[in-house]
């Protein structure tokens, strides 16, 4: 989900990360799934892969994604919006229940300059194009409260999609047309520059999500938020679905529960 941040807002190791159980889901990783979604490569792209496997994709491996959250923080490496590869059939696929909203995601898009697509590939990873999900940031695009106009949250689907392309469009705006950090600052992911006081100053690491301020704080979870966007709704795979091998850290456990 959102941070309100703007409104303030391969198998590792677990022994070295305080708090967390057991990986789940690293069977995936070890059995080695993957699938060809027939684009090329982004050339932009750190460790591009045509293939999609559980760490690396067509826009870029996830160790790069995700540089520094094993170390000092995330740094959030540049890469344009632009150069984005992208599945044009998403509707026929994977996004077939996005497309009920196409109007929305048409309006909004087209108002706020983001290709329609992607909100509706957002909203995929969002809430799997639930316009009913509930939570703290109801609807489609799971928008943080303080980022509506008028301060409140709502499942209309215009205006909760007005919010999250605004929002996503604001990100753009901030990062130079940044796609990594856009999309990252969507889901709460921060870099040092950004933390305010969150994680010690530091960027988001690996350890911040199991910490009781992480805990506290909410967001991010999903570790793989990145690579899933990027290099499974972005290119027509289903990473909530048939191809949820896709990412290393497959919502691991903290010794309080599952995240995710």
């Amino acid at each position: 989900m959102p941070s309100s941040m703007l409104i303030f807002a391969s198998v590792f190791s677990l022994a070295a990360v305080p708090g967390l159980a057991s990986f789940s889901g690293s069977s995936h990783y070890l059995r080695g799934e993957s699938a060809n979604p027939g684009l090329g490569v982004n050339p932009k792209a750190s460790g591009a892969t045509a293939i999609v496997t559980a760490n690396s994709g067509p826009n870029g491996g996830e160790d790069w994604l995700n540089s520094g959250i094993k170390g000092n923080g995330w740094t959030a490496p540049f890469l344009d919006w632009n150069s984005l590869v992208d599945r044009d059939t998403f509707y026929a696929k994977t996004g077939a229940r996005c497309k009920q909203y196409d109007g929305a995601f048409q309006a909004s898009g087209n108002k706020n300059r983001i290709d329609p697509v992607f909100l509706a590939m957002i909203a995929m990873q969002e809430s799997s194009c639930n316009a009913d999900a509930g939570g703290s940031t109801p609807g489609l695009m799971q928008v943080a409260c303080g980022n509506y106009p008028d301060g409140q949250c709502t499942k209309d689907v215009a205006k909760n999609v007005e919010a999250g392309a605004v929002y996503l469009r604001k990100q753009l705006d901030a990062t130079g047309n940044n796609a990594i950090k856009a999309i990252g600052r969507y889901n709460g992911w921060f870099t040092a520059a950004e933390a305010g006081g969150l994680n010690g100053g530091k960027g988001l690491t690996e350890g911040y999500p199991c910490s009781a301020e992480g805990q506290a704080n909410g967001d991010p979870q999903n570790l793989d938020y990145l690579h899933q966007t990027l290099n499974g709704w972005f290119v027509g795979l289903n990473p909530q679905g048939e191809d949820s091998w896709i990412g290393e850290y497959q919502c691991r456990k903290c010794a309080s529960g599952k995240l995710c």
